[in-house]
């Protein structure tokens, strides 16, 4: 893997339920992009407790809202936002193609 360093600012978004985590990326002293990350819970998927009673499972979710990062770097920086994600507890990641349509990582 290449060597890059990640510098993480996190932002809460009162008004959307959402957390925000704005991505840095730099090898040695240049800069080789950004990406912009927006989390939050989706509540679409029943799971059954104990006493067999469908209960709503709040599932955390993370959208890519910007992803400018140097060609070359690109797979090495989705791995490193990918295991924050995960850390966190955050395993499923999307991004919107032009379409419109959702795009899993």
């Amino acid at each position: 893997m290449i060597d890059i360093n990640m510098k993480v600012q996190p932002s809460f978004y009162d008004d959307e339920c959402a957390i925000v985590f704005s991505f840095y990326f730099d090898r040695a002293t240049r800069k080789i992009g950004e990406a912009v990350v927006y989390t939050c819970e989706k509540s679409n998927e029943k799971e059954c407790d104990q006493d067999h009673i469908d209960t709503n499972v709040q599932e955390k979710i993370a959208y890519i809202k910007e992803f400018s990062i140097v060609d070359e770097y690109q797979a090495t920086s989705m791995k490193k936002i990918k295991h924050f994600l995960n850390v966190i507890g955050i395993k499923k990641c999307v991004k919107y193609n032009l379409q419109g349509n959702e795009i899993k990582f």
